[in-house]
């Protein structure tokens, strides 16, 4: 008997390409010559693979943010399962002060697929998928911007709805 141990994953797609060498934090990447999959997060094997570019979920960012910094020299991939997971300007924010590195997101169906992608641009998230516009749609958290992006691509992005301020009403005495 055959095992496909990587059945239902598919491979990291990296936003600039090549991709150098990235490790990868979740267990849902299938490995390639230039990525490696660290499923149980940082650990002493990730960090002697010296990779110049990680990518994860919030969550496990999270963790690193709070413990070890690795020095990183290219980029990091914020890996979502739903629209509503994309990153808040503080997160992006807190991720560029630790690494150093552009910050770029990516949002995968549950078999590891690509649904939408950060470019170059930083202008959002390209949609990859149309199952993910309805996603959209449903969502308070992301919009579809249809207008055309500045790295030239003309596909829909999915870009972060952020609150109103609040109002203050004064009251005049």
């Amino acid at each position: 008997m055959i095992f496909d141990w990587f059945s239902g994953k598919v491979a990291l797609r990296y936003p600039v390409p090549p991709a150098p060498p990235t490790a990868v934090l979740v267990p849902f990447v299938r490995p390639t010559s230039m990525v490696r999959v660290f499923p149980q997060g940082w650990c002493e094997q990730a960090e002697a693979f010296q990779p110049a570019a990680l990518a994860a979920d919030w969550v496990r960012f999270q963790a690193l943010l709070d413990r070890h910094i690795p020095s990183l020299t290219h980029a990091v991939i914020v890996l979502a399962r739903h629209v509503d997971e994309l990153l808040e300007e503080r997160q992006r924010l807190e991720l560029w002060r630790a690494f150093r590195v552009p910050v770029f997101e990516q949002i995968l169906a549950d078999n590891g697929s690509l649904l939408a992608a950060e470019c170059e641009a930083h202008d959002g998230l390209h949609v990859e998928s149309p199952g993910l516009s309805a996603e959209a749609e449903a969502s308070e958290a992301a919009a579809l911007a249809l207008d055309p992006c500045g790295c030239g691509k003309a596909t829909p992005r999915l870009k972060r709805v952020r609150p109103e301020p609040e109002r203050i009403l004064s009251v005049a005495v």
